[in-house]
């Protein structure tokens, strides 16, 4: 889901959390909401029986101020003399009653009915006080007055929950208590009020034992139910065994001896004398006994609610400490496992974005061997080798970036000397082509010289025919020695200015190394030939010497110029000789030069192309400087 594509791991736990919280919650607030209306249902319970017990202390001082008066209206005057302390007794339990109604809050409806009531008994105790009404409406009247009462315990029962208590113990005493014994306690006191009032009168009419008799019979099933109702709950709950089995016992006795007495003395008696206040006394001490019960029992029940209150809200509290306590174990473990997780991811994380910027120094925690753990070993170990990858690739770049510049700038020191070698060739080949047009020049003046020398030896050979032309003829000859002086000065210029171009051309050898070592012998060569020349000119020069002494002498030697003719042939012929030499040599030495020339030539060319290539290379290099120096800067990113 793209939802949960861009989630946070956080958030998305979180969910999960809210999602689990909401599931428990739902049960719990149910168990809660149970438990609280558990609480609140035995609190109201609890609230609802001080009013209760207030309205059967009412109902026990109405019932035995309707026996009195009767005995009273009567005329019994004893029982007459203690109505009005029963009397404040009543209205002091009715104003105890009141405030308990106010404290509990009981509904306005009850509380308008039983301003009703109270209205109704002030009415009849001004009655009954002022004697203006008989026994009959009195009785009447207050058994009104009472069943409106017991009618208001039940109302009551039911405005605060007990008529529906949902334990079996605590809801069989309150049907004992709150139900069957007011009833049975009113069927007693009815038999109390009119059987006193038979005993005062001595006579009972039959339809009135026929009343007792209903009325005893009633209280007998009242009192059957009643203590049904205890038995029910004495043997559901020990405690109330413990506090009420023996009272139970006791209060049974005492109700059936009671209506034994009303048998014996009213219903089935024959003679009515049994003294009224004795049959009035023993009723009330039953009446007495059985409110003495019901409080008793009503403490039972208020100590059994509390228990059950103080019990359910212990077990509630205590629900509540270990739902809290899960709830924060819950948190912590949920706390302690997103962390767990997240904080390996986020380590991951800052590792990928430092890593992403270079940094590699980022160290990573050890979390155990769990799978995140496992991941950030493996990180770890990525980070570690490409650290390592990164050192090597960093020193191997350093140095290509080292050697890079260095041989750029080996290259451009290659370049500037090729250059300048390059230049110097130049100059070479310029100083050759000059060498070669004088050696050309040389050799051209050596042919000529040859051609003389020849024409010479010709003209020696015919000189013996032609002797009378010796003066002429040695005129001539002295020109042609003085060209001929001129032609060797020429030639021996030539040869010296060839022995330094051959030195020049020697030290531009050695400056070339390796590839000037050819051209270093052909200077040698043409150094050589330089020197011979320069000798056979010399040679010449002294000949032209002798041979201009000789035509100076002419005209000493002209008699002996036959004698000497011979050996003017020869040695014309030898100089013709030594000329043709020359011109070889001088021809050789052309060759030579020309072939310097051609290999400086090539020099040149192939330094040319050297400078160009050193060029390229110089270039190549700059760019491998320049490439290696962007891959140092890229590596430099990292930091180790």
């Amino acid at each position: 889901m793209p939802l949960l594509q861009h989630m946070k791991l956080a958030h998305k736990f979180l969910i999960l959390g809210l999602v689990a919280l909401v599931m428990v919650a739902i049960p719990t607030g149910l168990y809660f909401k149970r438990s609280f209306s558990d609480i609140q249902v035995a609190q109201r319970e609890l609230l609802g029986t001080g009013p209760l017990v207030a309205l059967n202390k009412v109902i026990q001082f109405s019932q035995t101020h309707r026996g009195m008066s009767a005995s009273m209206l009567n005329g019994n005057e004893e029982l007459a003399a203690r109505r009005p302390a029963l009397r404040d007794k009543l209205n002091t339990a009715i104003s105890a009653m009141e405030g308990e109604f106010a404290t509990a809050g009981v509904s306005p409806a009850l509380q308008k009915r039983w301003a009703d009531l109270k209205q109704s008994w002030v009415t009849l105790e001004q009655s009954v006080a002022g004697r203006s009404i008989n026994v009959a409406e009195s009785t009447q009247r207050h058994t009104q007055i009472i069943t409106a009462q017991l009618q208001l315990g039940e109302e009551l029962l039911d405005e605060f929950g007990l008529s529906l208590e949902p334990h079996a113990d605590t809801y069989a005493l309150v049907r004992a208590t709150m139900v069957d014994m007011p009833w049975l306690a009113e069927n007693l006191g009815i038999m109390r009020a009119m059987g006193s009032g038979f005993l005062t009168k001595a006579t009972a009419p039959p339809e009135g034992k026929a009343t007792l008799r209903a009325l005893s019979k009633r209280a007998l099933e009242l009192q059957a139910s009643m203590f049904r109702q205890v038995g029910i709950a004495t043997s559901v709950n020990p405690r109330m065994q413990v506090a009420l089995q023996a009272p139970s016992e006791a209060n049974r006795a005492a109700v059936d001896k009671t209506l034994a007495l009303a048998n014996d003395g009213v219903i089935n008696a024959t003679e009515l004398n049994m003294p009224a206040v004795a049959y009035f006394d023993a009723f009330t001490q039953t009446i007495d006994g059985l409110f003495a019960f019901n409080s008793l029992a009503m403490q039972t029940m208020v100590g059994e609610l509390q228990a059950r209150l103080q019990t359910e809200s212990r077990i509630l509290g205590v629900v509540a400490l270990l739902l809290l306590c899960g709830l924060l174990a819950a948190v912590w473990l949920s706390w302690a496992f997103i962390r767990s997780i997240t904080e390996p991811v986020n380590d991951a994380l800052q590792l990928a974005h430092a890593v992403s910027q270079g940094d590699l120094r980022v160290k990573v925690q050890a979390y155990g061997d769990n799978e995140l753990g496992q991941l950030m070993q493996a990180l770890a170990s990525m980070r570690d080798k490409l650290a390592h990858v990164v050192q090597q690739v960093r020193q191997g770049s350093e140095a290509v970036a080292t050697a890079s510049v260095e041989i750029a700038q080996g290259d451009n020191d290659l370049s500037s000397r090729t250059e300048s070698q390059a230049s110097a060739l130049e100059q070479t080949s310029a100083s050759m082509e000059e060498l070669g047009a004088a050696v050309q020049q040389n050799a051209v003046s050596a042919q000529r010289a040859n051609q003389l020398a020849q024409a010479a030896s010709a003209v020696a050979v015919k000189g013996g025919d032609v002797v009378g032309q010796v003066v002429h003829t040695m005129k001539d000859i002295n020109e042609s020695s003085q060209r001929i002086a001129d032609i060797i000065g020429v030639i021996d210029g030539i040869a010296f200015q060839t022995n330094i171009l051959a030195l020049n051309a020697a030290v531009e050898a050695a400056r070339a190394g390796e590839q000037g070592r050819g051209f270093a012998v052909v200077a040698s060569e043409v150094r050589s030939l330089a020197g011979r020349s320069a000798e056979a000119a010399k040679e010449i020069k002294g000949l032209i010497s002798a041979s201009v002494q000789r035509v100076e002498h002419g005209t000493q030697l002209v008699d002996q110029a036959g004698s000497t003719m011979d050996e003017v042939v020869a040695s014309i012929r030898e100089v013709s000789q030594i000329v043709g030499e020359i011109s070889s040599s001088s021809k050789e030495q052309a060759d030579g030069v020309a072939q310097v020339v051609e290999a400086v030539a090539q020099m040149d060319k192939t330094t040319q192309q050297n400078a160009a290539l050193v060029e390229e290379i110089a270039a190549a290099a700059t760019s491998l400087s320049q490439q290696s120096q962007g891959l140092v800067d890229t590596v430099s990113v990292f930091k180790l």
